[in-house]
Order: structure tokens, then C-alpha cells, then sequence
């Protein structure tokens, strides 16, 4: 039957070829070199050929759908060259979107897998590699009012408009001829592994290229065009391979395409270019491929396109199509996927003011919405009421998984290698709380913390976090690779402290936290680096009370080696309660049991800024100020440990350095990084000058002292290599610090070094 209606089909586009009436255009997929595709409707507009009707699948679909929006093809191109289109292809958000008021005290996960407890907890491998969350909004701004204008009929948008997806449930191509042109678009561009599918009418949408990767059939049956020319810039895949699973799968689920207009009086351009499959951050190579191979072929498109349509008459149509499009406005949300206490938080996140809402207003909220740990996914669609005005919106939410466990640490040259796992159990109701369970474990760095958060539906972002904590800092005098015998300890350093942090969100950057905390830390330490092993160490308690105020502002891309954004922060601290030491076999003064009581303030301000966003070169720069009221504690080391410490590298924070810890400094530095390979590669240099006020010196018997002001300042100094992995930086750095006997170290690195949240921060 359909070999039959072809050829019915090419045989009434030979009879009505001498008129050549009607041109029809055909887009195929292809990922990023699809963005060909904007060339090549350049070249037909400029020369005059008129597009009547338009396909596509895949990336095809989403150019032929703005096209038959309304938009020109100089318009299409704009929009792909935006910055926006980068972060949507990335699968990220726009940075004025970020919520900081959500992302909590950063860890050292690398991979993170998630549960369900009601399924035995059969784990659930990621579906995508990129989240579709800025895409689906930004897609259904756009193409909303085209919809409403249409009346959700394709064939009344500006050009007749199909295209097709792979309903993967159905195990067939489906064809969207009526219905939300957002969702037809979206369900034929979901890429297996690159964006997660979605569901229309209960099936499940996969790439439309996956079934039929070059629609004229569907041009041939839908519209029977005179004339079809055709854009194609994929091909089907060569016969899987017993060493590539990529290609095992792809052979499963792909069914062969036919890359032809089948009938004689058509046209296929083959733009050839040098983008690949996912690289969307340069757009101008394949636009100008596509451009250049229809130039090629269009004397013979010319040929047998005998009506042509003037730019000017085109503009003037678009224009009276664009004047139609309704306001968009959301009269009335619907929530779906959540239970009734669930969809009163969404509600309350998503739209804390009244409707109707403007796009632009909905937007702060649908993002932070999304930046919610309960929150896996979220879709919208929307449906245009022609008697009110105003768009309905429905929201389908799917919450995040029960539990979520994350693997990470640090795999390190030198001895500082560190694991790291925690669990997460995701409460979700009327509040969004989840309760974290975080341990790391290795020789220079160990710690459990576990903690619950709960952000709760105020019309006030606020959240509320009891936590408790141990950890320990075990640090050495060795400057050594991983292959070699590490010196005995001349410092541990541990930490116990239970309490609450409250927080409160000020706009999508800013957050003012206030915390309550008892702590106890213990210090065994020598007083020199010349012990032996009948040597006794010192030991300081020190039994508190802790309370402060952090007003902080972030927009950076990373939570290590940043290259993009800035954060702020000023914090007021105060601290009381008591020392207790008992001194060690060296130390040099009295050998009796020390109790004392300390009480003081802190103040604190940094500034974290990197410039030029864009490009190879960018610079930053850091600035830091401490000021203390600390008192000295009995002995010099133990008011070193207490003391505040300057560590702008990741590195800094695995030594002890007697040099960088002052009650009161300033410190900054600047950094000059080249970013490469699109930005998977930074090479970082960075220099550093700290200069503490009075700092705090060895005095006679080991007592702890103040020297003259400013009479000692240090350095500095660190390069890097870094590579962002999939899964987490790898990085080679070598760092000099100033003071030390042996000053210069290197070391190559994968992981992060981060800690859990500390007493004094």
C-alpha cells in the first residue's frame, strides 16, 4: 500500500512538473552539523525560491520549526550564535538563572547514582548526558504563541510544517501533523543518551532519526509538492562492529533511511563540513558549508523552479503572521506527577505571586524550582485559551529518585588520597527536605558528617539544617610522591561540633546564613619537626561555643578551579569557651596541665572575580581580610592551629603552614588562565602575596608572641594543567610556597579537595 501511494505520488509530480508551482523542503538530522541546514534556507530566500512546505527530524525538525514560526533564516542564525543556544547545547543554565540559595556546601563526588526503594533498590543508570531543562522553557517561549496563532494546526503556521519522532513504545515513526509545536519539535530531537525522552500521549519520544532520518516520504504524502529539495547532512550508520557497543546499539534501534526525494524532479544538497556531531559552539562553519553547497547546486534548483518569491514579500508575510501570535501569558498552572503536598510547595516555588504570569516572570521560578534537590525533572506545555487571553501551563514534575548515592574523593601523586561516599535520602511533602550522610576516609583527611535540610514553602526562600560532624586533619612534613615513605605526623588536628545553619535566599545570587554550633577540637602536635618515637606530643582541647553570620554571593561555573563568575562573602564570627593543654615531652617551658578561658570576635571579607567570560584569555583576581581578636592560647603551635589560615589553591589546603595563618591579614593574588579545547583544557597561573598585621611568632619556652606590623610577607605561586573530565578534573600542578625549606612541590591529581563544612566556617 505505501509502495502504491509513492508512486502515486511521483507520478502527479511528473504531470505537474512543467507548472512547478509548489516547493517543498526536506531537513534531515544530523546534531550539529544539521546547523547546515540555516545555509542553505539562506541561499533559497536570497535567490528568490520559494519554500511552500518544510520537514524535518531531529536537529532538522528544530531548524524547519523556527522557519515555520516565522522565523527568517538570518533570525535562525542569530539565535544559534547566542550565547544562550551554547548553554542550552551544554545542557546548562543561564547564569543569571543559577540559584545559589540551593546549591549547598559542594563535596568531592564524581559520580552519583540514584535509587528507588520502592524497586528493591534496583539503581537507574542516567538516560541523558545533558539536562533539556533551559531547552524545553526556552523552546516553549518560543514556539507557544506560533501554536496559538496556528490554532495547533501545523498547516496553518507561516509554512506548513511536519516533522517526526521515533515513538519508541509503539515501536514505529510517528508523524506530528496537529498539537503543540514545543512538544513535536522536542519529542524528534531527543537524541538517545544526549537528551532525556519525553512522553506524548503515553508513548515515549525518541529521536525521529532513530526510524526516518530524512522525511520526504512524509513531504511526498502530506503535501505533494511540484518541486523537492532536499538538505542532508547525515547518512546511515556503517554495519556494527564486535568492539564498538555504540555501534551495536545504534544498529538495534536505527532503522535504515532512505536519503532520496525518490522522485526525478527534485533536489539534494549534501552539505559536507568539518563540525561534529555534538559540537554546537561554532556555528559559522557548518551555516557557511550549507550556504556554499546550495549555492553550488542553484542553477540547477533554478531550473526547475520557475515561480520565484522576493525577500520583501516574504519579510511582509512573516510579519503579519508574527502580529498574530498572542501575549505570552499563563492565566492558570496545573502541576503533574506530584502528590497534593508536593504540588503545594511547586506552586509556592514557582509562582509566589499572583496570575496571570508573563513568561519572563514565570522563569525565576520555574529555575528555581528546578535547582531543588527533590527535583529531577521538570517539562512544560502549554495550551493556548482563546476566550480568556491567556495561556494554561501544565507542568509535569518528576521528583528525584528516594536515594542517591555519590562516589568521590581524591586520587593524588602525593600522600593525600582520599575517598569519599555519601547517601542521600530525598523527603518530599510540604517542605523539600533531604537527609545527608557524607564520609570521607584516607590518611590525611577523614570525616562523617550527617545532616538534614529542609527548605521550607515560605513565600521567604529559607531553609533549616541541623548537622553533626567529626573530622580530622593528619598533617606531615613531607613534600614526597605517593611512591615514597611518608614522615611520621607533626600535626593532627580533630574536629567535633554539632549544630544548625538557617538560611535565607536574597535574589537568585545572594543568601544571608546564620549558624549555632558546640564544638570540641583536639590538637596533638610537636613543638618541633626534630622528634623521635619516645617523644610524647602536646595535646590542646578546646570545649566552645560558636555563632555567626555569612552573607555570600556566587555565580561561579565550578566548585574547583573556577574560570567563570565571581563570589562574595563577608562573615561575622564569634567564638568562647575553653583550652585545656596538656604539654608534650618538647616542649621547652613547664610541663603542668594549662586551663584557660578565650573568648573573640572575627571579621572576614574575600573577593573571588574572574573577567572576560568569553574567549581563550581570561584574568581573576582574589582579595582577602581577616581581622581577629583571637587571644594566644598556651603555647605557640596551638595558637597556630587555631589561628585563620590563607589558602586560595586547592593544594594549600593539604599543607600546614606555620607562614599563611595570621588572626589578621590581607592577602590576594591574580590568575591568568587559558582556556582551550572548549574549555575542557585551563592552563592556570596563579600568584599570591599574603601580609599579616603583627603576626604571631615563637617566643622563649614556645610561648606565642606578636612581631612588629608588617615586618613579614610571604608568596605564592602555582601552575596548572587542568582537564575537565567527564566525571571530574584531572590536573597537574606544580606550586611554590614561600617560608618553607622545601618550597617548590608538584603533584598530579584526579578528584577534588574539598572538605566537609568546618566549626568556624
Amino acid at each position: 500500500m505505501r509502495r502504491t501511494t509513492l508512486l502515486f505520488t511521483c507520478l502527479l509530480c511528473l504531470i505537474a512538473s512543467s507548472s512547478a508551482q509548489r516547493v517543498g523542503v526536506v531537513l534531515s538530522g544530523g546534531g550539529a552539523t544539521a546547523m547546515a541546514h540555516i545555509g542553505v534556507l539562506k541561499a533559497l530566500e536570497e535567490n528568490g525560491i520559494p519554500i511552500d512546505y518544510i520537514t524535518g527530524s531531529s536537529m532538522g525538525a528544530l531548524v524547519g520549526g523556527l522557519y515555520a514560526a516565522g522565523f527568517s533564516p538570518w533570525e535562525i542564525d542569530s539565535l544559534f550564535r547566542t550565547e544562550q543556544f551554547r548553554i542550552m547545547a551544554d545542557g546548562g543554565i543561564e547564569p543569571a538563572y543559577t540559584y545559589f540559595f540551593k546549591q549547598e556546601a559542594p563535596d568531592a563526588s564524581l559520580i552519583n547514582l540514584r535509587f528507588d526503594l520502592d524497586t528493591l533498590l534496583q539503581t537507574s543508570l542516567p538516560t541523558n548526558l545533558r539536562s533539556p531543562v533551559l531547552l524545553d522553557f526556552e523552546q516553549m517561549r518560543t514556539f507557544a504563541p506560533a501554536t496559538a496563532a496556528a490554532g495547533g494546526q501545523m498547516d496553518s503556521l507561516f509554512v506548513p510544517f511536519r516533522c517526526v519522532a521515533s515513538d519508541i513504545t509503539a515501536q514505529q515513526a510517528r508523524v506530528f501533523r496537529t498539537g503543540d509545536l514545543a512538544q513535536a519539535i522536542r519529542a524528534s530531537m531527543s537524541y538517545p543518551f544526549y537528551f532525556k525522552p519525553i512522553r506524548v500521549d503515553g508513548h515515549l519520544m525518541m529521536d525521529g532519526g532513530l526510524y526516518n532520518n530524512f522525511p520526504s516520504d512524509v513531504m511526498y504524502e502530506d503535501f505533494f509538492p511540484d518541486i523537492i529539495i532536499g538538505s542532508n547532512v547525515s547518512s546511515n550508520s556503517p554495519p556494527p562492529s564486535e568492539d564498538d557497543l555504540l555501534s551495536q546499539l545504534r544498529a538495534m534501534v536505527q532503522e535504515p533511511t532512505n536519503f532520496s526525494v525518490i522522485c526525478e524532479n527534485g533536489v539534494i544538497i549534501e552539505p559536507r563540513t568539518a563540525t561534529s556531531l555534538f559540537d554546537f559552539s561554532d556555528p559559522t562553519v557548518a551555516i557557511n558549508d550549507g550556504y556554499r553547497y546550495a549555492m553550488e547546486r542553484m542553477p540547477e534548483i533554478k531550473a526547475q523552479v520557475r515561480r520565484l518569491v522576493s525577500r520583501s514579500e516574504l519579510e511582509v508575510r512573516r510579519k503579519a503572521f508574527r502580529a498574530s501570535f498572542p501575549p505570552l501569558e499563563f492565566g492558570d498552572l496545573r502541576i503533574h506527577g506530584t502528590n497534593r503536598s508536593q504540588t503545594r510547595y511547586v506552586q509556592a516555588v514557582l509562582a509566589p505571586k499572583a496570575l496571570p504570569l508573563s513568561a519572563m516572570q514565570l522563569k525565576s521560578g520555574y529555575f528555581r524550582l528546578y535547582a531543588d534537590k527533590n527535583i529531577a525533572l521538570l517539562y512544560p506545555k502549554t495550551t493556548y485559551v482563546r476566550e480568556r487571553g491567556t495561556y494554561d501551563l501544565d507542568l509535569y514534575v518528576k521528583p528525584e529518585k528516594d536515594l542517591q548515592v555519590r562516589f568521590g574523593g581524591l586520587l593524588s601523586s602525593r600522600p593525600v588520597n582520599t575517598g569519599m561516599v555519601a547517601l542521600r535520602l530525598h523527603l518530599f511533602g510540604r517542605s523539600s527536605a533531604h537527609v545527608d550522610a557524607v564520609s570521607y576516609f584516607g590518611k590525611f583527611y577523614a570525616s562523617g558528617q550527617i545532616r538534614l535540610r529542609a527548605d521550607l514553602s515560605t513565600r521567604l526562600p529559607l531553609y533549616l539544617e541541623p548537622l553533626f560532624t567529626l573530622q580530622r586533619w593528619d598533617y606531615f612534613r613531607s613534600f614526597t610522591t605517593f611512591f615514597d615513605e611518608v614522615k611520621p605526623s607533626f600535626v593532627v588536628h580533630r574536629e567535633t561540633w554539632g549544630g544548625a545553619n538557617a538560611g535565607v535566599g536574597l535574589g537568585n545570587k545572594g543568601m544571608l546564613r546564620f549558624d549555632a554550633k558546640l564544638l570540641e577540637t583536639e590538637d596533638e602536635y610537636y613543638q618541633t619537626d626534630r622528634f623521635t618515637g619516645a617523644d610524647t606530643a602536646d595535646v590542646t582541647r578546646f570545649t566552645a561555643f560558636t555563632t555567626g553570620l555569612l552573607l555570600e554571593r556566587s555565580s561561579l561555573n565550578r566548585k574547583q578551579h573556577p574560570s567563570i563568575g565571581n563570589r562574595f562573602s563577608v562573615s561575622l564570627r564569634y567564638m568562647g569557651g575553653d583550652e585545656r593543654t596538656e604539654p608534650g615531652s618538647t616542649y621547652s617551658g613547664e610541663g603542668t596541665l594549662f586551663k584557660d578561658h578565650h573568648e573573640w570576635l572575627s571579621v572576614k571579607a574575600s573577593l573571588d572575580q574572574y573577567l572576560l567570560p568569553r574567549g581563550v584569555v581570561r584574568f581573576g583576581y582574589l582579595l582577602e581580610g581577616m581581622y581577629s581578636t583571637m587571644p594566644m592560647f598556651q603555647n605557640y603551635t596551638a595558637t597556630i592551629i587555631q589561628a585563620p589560615a590563607f589558602q586560595p589553591t586547592p593544594e594549600s589546603f593539604t599543607y600546614f603552614i606555620q607562614e599563611f595563618r595570621a588572626p589578621k591579614y590581607l592577602a590576594g593574588g591574580l590568575r591568568t588562565i587559558v582556556a582551550v579545547a572548549r574549555e575542557r583544557f585551563d592552563l592556570r597561573l596563579e600568584g599570591y602575596v599574603f601580609q599579616p598585621y603583627e603576626p604571631i611568632v615563637r617566643g622563649e619556652d614556645d610561648q606565642a608572641i606578636t612581631a612588629t606590623a608588617f615586618n613579614e610577607r610571604y608568596y605564592i605561586g602555582s601552575g596548572s594543567l587542568v582537564y575537565q573530565s567527564p566525571i571530574g578534573p584531572v590536573w597537574f600542578n606544580l606550586s611554590y610556597f614561600d617560608g618553607l625549606s622545601q618550597p617548590w612541590a608538584w603533584s598530579l591529581n584526579f578528584g577534588y579537595i574539598i572538605f566537609n563544612q568546618k566549626a568556624q566556617e
